[in-house]
């Protein structure tokens, strides 16, 4: 029997490197979708858990929020550590991130229910994780892996830490929107009955305005000190936007400061602040990501 050629060896050798890389990265993402499932599942159960009290008219127990909850941001967040970590860099994708903060939200959902009645927003937020978590694992929008600098990479943490935080004040707004509506009308109806009062909600949405303001503004000013060029072609539109919904924020709290602004005044501004918000993140990364296929 002849022996193989040099170039048959190489070639043999180059197809088990490519069949060990593949098997590995199988494993990781098995691992990934496994434990996705598994905190969708928990998220889906918490949400149903709920949603029974509601239709029970009773409030909603931290008891009922802190076991599954716990365990669904426990596993939501090593299924992320599998998601993102690749041999090549972080897979900072549109629906990678937007599990992240769906899991930073919800973690700050269960803390916060410690000392504050915010199991409310868990009704809101629960249900999001469990229907991004999905979308993250089998939705390829084409965005490539690569490292980030140590600064950057805090830059990237700490948006993600805002953004989680005004999605619960976003929440918080709609929440409060409702009940204020109610109280013009003059009849409280449903689960609303059963909510803390308005200066409470009130108290609680300006609490997690200025806990996000105060970290996209860190993001923020990260992001000038490490980013070599904020405003080039390809992330000036994020920039700018970011930096209008910065304002935005910062008019309410000044507003809240001075005037004394609160009701309807509290819950425009804040869902115009989280709209931009959301539009400078999620609209640039889609443009970015599936239309122009520039990640």
């Amino acid at each position: 029997m002849p022996c193989p050629s040099w170039l048959a060896l190489q070639k043999h050798g180059y197809l088990c490197q490519t069949s060990a890389a593949f098997s590995e990265k199988s494993h990781l993402m098995t691992a990934a979708e496994a434990l996705g499932l598994i905190a969708t599942f928990l998220y889906a159960l918490s949400s149903l858990l709920l949603y029974r009290q509601f239709r029970g008219q009773a409030a909603p127990s931290r008891a009922v929020l802190m076991l599954p909850g716990g365990l669904a941001v426990a596993t939501h967040a090593v299924g992320l550590y599998f998601l993102l970590v690749t041999d090549q860099g972080l897979r900072l994708g549109l629906f990678p991130v937007a599990s992240c903060m769906a899991a930073v939200g919800a973690g700050l959902v269960l803390v916060s229910s410690l000392y504050r009645p915010f199991q409310w927003i868990g009704a809101l937020v629960f249900p999001f994780a469990a229907l991004i978590i999905p979308a993250s694992l089998w939705i390829d929008t084409g965005y490539n892996a690569h490292p980030l600098e140590h600064g950057i990479g805090l830059h990237v943490l700490l948006s993600i830490l805002a953004y989680a935080v005004l999605v619960l004040s976003a929440c918080q707004a709609l929440l409060l929107m409702v009940q204020d509506r109610q109280l013009k009308d003059g009849h409280i109806r449903g689960v609303m009955r059963l909510f803390p009062p308005m200066q409470v909600m009130e108290s609680m949405l300006f609490d997690t305005i200025w806990l996000g303001q105060s970290l996209l503004t860190l993001a923020i000013l990260f992001g000038f000190m490490y980013v070599d060029d904020l405003f080039a072609q390809h992330l000036v539109h994020k920039t700018v936007l970011t930096l209008v919904s910065w304002v935005i924020f910062a008019v309410l709290l000044g507003g809240r400061h001075l005037r004394g602004w609160r009701g309807r005044t509290a819950v425009r501004f804040t869902l115009a602040g989280f709209a931009v918000l959301v539009v400078a993140f999620f609209g640039s990364q889609l443009v970015l990501e599936v239309i122009l296929d520039k990640t």
